[in-house]
């Protein structure tokens, strides 16, 4: 009964201290996990790469935007970065296997909050456009000895994003986001980049004045 009385008890604090969030001007960091698949296919002077993998990666960044209810306005750089575990190079998977795949992102976007679904808890739905600057290091100790393949690329990106806030104050909330982030073809690394991006954020609201 005690633990029941103390959970209802948090459950009512937390609902009495969500706030109705500001119109206005804003600011967030995120950070989070990373998943890229496969982005390698490369055949040059008879050397063939592909099948890359890579181990579970992170992600970090800012934005700054304009909330106007129910849709914000915001321009974003992301930086992400998974390392490599496995690539086959002519059909032979190579081992002592290290190296990267990262990528940086400038992005515009748009999003569409959606009526809270419980008080100070608003789900969300956006799409972005943008550049991306792609970097890949594939390198191996064996069975060829000692590879490495240093690759770049810039491309057109786009990325979908579901996402809640908890606007736990007029001026502050936190955000609880997942994204997929694609690019158009890349000619050095052959395939497009592909991420599936989850991050945490905390957001400020800079006007006090204007109020949904």
């Amino acid at each position: 009964m005690r633990i029941t009385l103390l959970s209802a008890a948090l459950l009512a604090t937390g609902i009495a201290s969500a706030a109705t969030p500001v119109d206005g001007w804003y600011t967030s960091v995120f950070g989070g996990y990373t998943y890229v698949p496969d982005n390698v296919s490369n055949y040059t002077f008879g050397v063939y790469l592909h099948n890359s993998s890579f181990d579970e990666g992170y992600n970090v960044g800012g934005r700054v935007g304009y909330q106007s209810n129910p849709l914000r306005y915001e321009a974003e750089y992301t930086f992400l970065h998974a390392s490599n575990r496995y690539y086959k190079i002519n059909a032979i998977g190579q081992t002592g296997v290290s190296g990267y795949s990262q990528a940086n992102l400038l992005m515009a976007n748009v999003y569409y909050d959606t009526p809270e679904m419980l008080p100070g808890i608003a789900p969300f739905l956006g799409m972005g456009l943008g550049y991306a600057y792609i970097q890949n290091s594939l390198n191996s100790s064996g069975p060829f000895g000692y590879t490495t393949f240093d690759m770049s690329d810039n491309a057109f990106a786009y990325q979908g994003t579901v996402g809640l806030n908890y606007n736990f104050s007029e001026n502050y909330a936190v955000s609880l986001a997942y994204r997929y982030v694609s690019t158009t073809s890349l000619d050095n690394l052959g395939n497009r980049f592909q991420a599936h991006v989850a991050n945490v954020g905390a957001i400020y609201r800079f006007d006090r004045g204007n109020y949904k």
